[in-house]
């Protein structure tokens, strides 16, 4: 057990712990009044040695010898060998002038139960488990659940990593355990990243994450006996509606000279378009997904920078049938790789052998596009069109023209409601049909 623990509240400013050389509960945080941890560190030690400044919190634990602790409960959770234990210090304290019982004087207690009490965990370093836990090659966590045959993306897993080391690793010293963590200091580490450093709600809620399935895990191996993150409550995210082009701008584009690297950006940008595949899904897709006889595709991967080849989204494959044309103008650019071969990529990355042009390619350039058909970058922004946004424009029209099943069959979405989501935007054709239906009231009315 430490001597004491050193935090930082929302302000930026170090508070000291100390724990009950008891019962090891952890007394009321008292502010240092310095954000200097070394100064800090000082104060505390001087604390520790000379007792708390009078009228505060921790003085009760570190002056008055007469603290009360429940002592029977304390020995009531003994089982028969800690209370051999306990006897040998106390004849040791008092110099061996207590006689220690007999073994079988000692009353039997019932047998311990199998989970473990806080008391005798052992303990583990805070930074160290989420850094252990997130490290993709050498993850307890990960190796178990690739052995149950479940797909750990090693992109979250570095994500969630780099949120430790910026803000967990930070905030909160080296020396700190899991078990000392309360609620109460997660809620202020969590407002401070929110009010003080000003990260998004989304990236907050990250950083719950980051912490919150390290120590599910923990619980699950038996090495703590709750999650200090249960009882804090989640940030209220509000995305910003995704937004996606005109059918006039749509048509633009489609009529525009894509005229870089031999218009394979214009290829992708058509089967975002009309067929509905997200970025990685483009570049993940090989020779042998395109049946040019039945003109079908079939949706079997995505690609990362990180993870590279892998499973699609939701893990689903999905076969969806594609315009003639589009499945000989993607087996023609599969046939300029010098590779080429069934399993070489569709959309090949001239510049690295065996690997795809990357995702983030064809965002850049459908930027470009946009700016070549009038939209500035500046208003690209405002109405939060992304190249992800082809894939809703897709989803729009489809709702129009088929029902919610095939819709959903398409896109590849496990539930109706993520269907809906995506085509909730309006059309040509819906706006024409209100027009109608308004004008046909007009004339009755009119008349």
């Amino acid at each position: 057990m430490q001597s004491f623990y050193l935090t930082k509240n929302q302000h930026g400013y170090f508070s000291v712990r100390f724990p009950d050389p008891v019962t090891g509960v952890l007394s009321s945080a008292k502010s240092t009044h310095t954000k200097n941890r070394q100064k800090a560190t000082l104060i505390a030690n001087d604390w520790l040695c000379n007792g708390v400044p009078a009228g505060t919190s921790c003085e009760r634990v570190l002056n008055n010898p007469e603290h009360p602790v429940d002592l029977e409960k304390f020995v009531n959770r003994l089982s028969d060998s800690e209370i051999g234990k306990l006897y040998e210090l106390i004849s040791k304290r008092m110099n061996n002038c207590i006689p220690l019982p007999a073994a079988s004087s000692i009353t039997t207690s019932p047998a311990p139960s199998s989970k473990k009490t806080p008391e005798v965990y052992k303990p583990i370093l805070l930074i160290d488990a989420l850094t252990n836990f997130w490290d993709f090659e050498n993850s307890e966590y990960v190796k178990k659940r690739i052995a149950r045959g479940y797909d750990i993306k090693q992109r979250n897993c570095k994500e969630k990593l780099g949120i430790v080391k910026r803000y967990w690793a930070t905030y909160f010293d080296s020396t700190r355990t899991v078990q000392s963590l309360t609620a109460r200091e997660l809620d202020e580490f969590l407002l401070y990243l929110r009010m003080e450093k000003g990260l998004s709600a989304d990236t907050v809620n990250k950083t719950m994450t980051a912490g919150n399935m390290p120590f599910e895990f923990l619980i699950k191996e038996g090495l703590i006996d709750s999650n200090p993150l249960a009882s804090v409550e989640r940030f209220k995210v509000t995305s910003k509606k995704r937004g996606i082009p005109t059918e006039s701008e749509m048509i633009k584009l489609m009529a525009l000279d894509w005229d870089w690297t031999d218009s394979v950006y214009k290829l992708a940008f058509k089967v975002a378009a009309l067929f509905g595949l997200r970025a990685g899904e483009i570049s993940g897709l090989q020779v042998c997904d395109v049946d040019i006889n039945a003109d079908l595709l079939y949706i079997r991967h995505s690609w990362n920078d990180v993870d590279k080849l892998k499973d699609t989204k939701n893990g689903d494959d999905r076969t969806i049938p594609i315009e003639h044309g589009v499945a000989v103008e993607l087996l023609n650019n599969a046939r300029r790789n010098p590779d080429y071969s069934d399993t070489s990529f569709i959309f090949w990355s001239p510049k690295v052998n065996g690997q795809p042009i990357w995702p983030s390619s064809f965002e850049d350039d459908f930027y470009m596009a946009m700016r070549k058909i009038g939209i500035s970058e500046e208003q690209r922004k405002e109405r939060n069109i992304v190249f992800h946004s082809l894939r809703h424009y897709c989803a729009t029209q489809i709702a129009q023209r088929a029902s919610l099943d095939i819709a959903m069959k398409i896109l590849g979405h496990r539930t109706e409601e993520m269907t809906r989501l995506y085509s909730e935007h309006e059309t040509q054709v819906k706006l024409n049909n209100a027009k109608e239906v308004l004008s046909q009231g007009w004339k009755i009315l009119t008349a």
